[in-house]
């Protein structure tokens, strides 16, 4: 990736909470969207994270070609790629939470084939609950 890309995104990987953070701080724009996941999943692979907080507060919204690829492709192939299922809690700003095509978009997603299998996902406005719900998760985990 570029330098410039790199500055457009947060990736890290925190080994003490278990959970790995994608912070977007700024504006993202179509062409990188995907490479931005990409980045990702390869973390994820290195690391065996299968909790993940993204935050998209700042983001701005993505395509439809986009949306297209995370539910048709992104999703589909993860548990191909990681053998797990990896929980997705997405950091939304109020008025994103509160978007009734974001909200729609969301629900259509969760009748995939995939939801629950290779992903699961929330959205939050608050970080303290999108870790609390990644933490929860991990404690289900643990118990089965």
């Amino acid at each position: 990736m570029s330098p410039s890309f790199l500055d457009a995104i947060a990736l890290t990987h925190r080994p003490d909470l278990d959970v790995l953070i994608l912070r977007w701080p700024q504006p993202v724009y179509s062409f990188t969207t995907r490479e931005v996941y990409k980045q990702v999943l390869e973390l994820a692979k290195a690391t065996n994270a299968r909790y993940w907080l993204f935050d998209i507060r700042s983001r701005g919204r993505l395509s439809k070609q986009d949306v297209a690829w995370l539910q048709d492709s992104f999703f589909p192939a993860l548990h191909g790629e990681l053998s797990h299922l990896t929980h997705v809690a997405y950091l939304l700003s109020p008025g994103h939470a509160n978007d009734p095509e974001t909200k729609a978009s969301a629900e259509q997603m969760r009748t995939l084939p995939w939801y629950g299998k290779g992903a699961d996902f929330e959205g939050f406005t608050s970080e303290t609950e999108a870790l609390h719900w990644l933490k929860k998760c991990q404690m289900i985990e643990v118990e089965r």
